[in-house]
């Protein structure tokens, strides 16, 4: 005597559909989900003149470092990453004063907290921050830009 009944599913596909219906069980149903909070990027504008108070603030020892309104936006939840932006004209820095720009002020907040980062121009004269290579590279490093419309001028030549 022989029994030949066609069984619908093949013994192979049985198990992992077995497997997926036990899962099933133990995955939790409803869980409660976090409010997403937005956020914002903030930008923090400095000029050759005003420094002191937008984009750095000596301590009662001398120590450097970033500027209260700098240190509120990095203790709000809200501000993901905070902008440092150079605006008007540096054209009368040398390149030891390009240096010491990075040496004693921007390096040290930089490395304050990975959430600052660097955007914009800083409009060097020209041919002074390639005196100091090592210096503009680590300008462009960060994430600013030197003579960026000088350098599209000459392109356009």
């Amino acid at each position: 005597m022989q029994f030949k009944k066609v069984v619908p599913y093949k013994i192979r596909r049985l198990i992992p559909m077995l497997g997926m219906a036990g899962a099933t069980l133990f995955m939790g149903g409803c869980e409660k989900e976090e409010p997403i909070v937005p956020t914002r990027d903030v930008e923090i504008t400095f000029d050759i003149w005003g420094n002191e108070g937008t984009l750095y603030k000596d301590d009662e020892n001398g120590n450097r470092g970033p500027s209260d309104l700098a240190l509120y936006y990095l203790n709000d939840p809200t501000v993901r990453d905070i902008y440092y932006v150079p605006v008007g004209s540096w054209s009368n820095f040398t390149s030891s004063s390009i240096t010491a720009l990075r040496k004693v002020t921007l390096e040290t907040i930089m490395n304050y907290s990975p959430r600052f980062k660097a955007r914009g121009d800083f409009t060097f004269m020209v041919g002074e921050a390639s005196k100091v290579p090592e210096d503009s590279l680590w300008y462009v490093s960060k994430g600013w830009t030197i003579n960026k419309k000088f350098t599209e001028q000459q392109k356009q030549r």
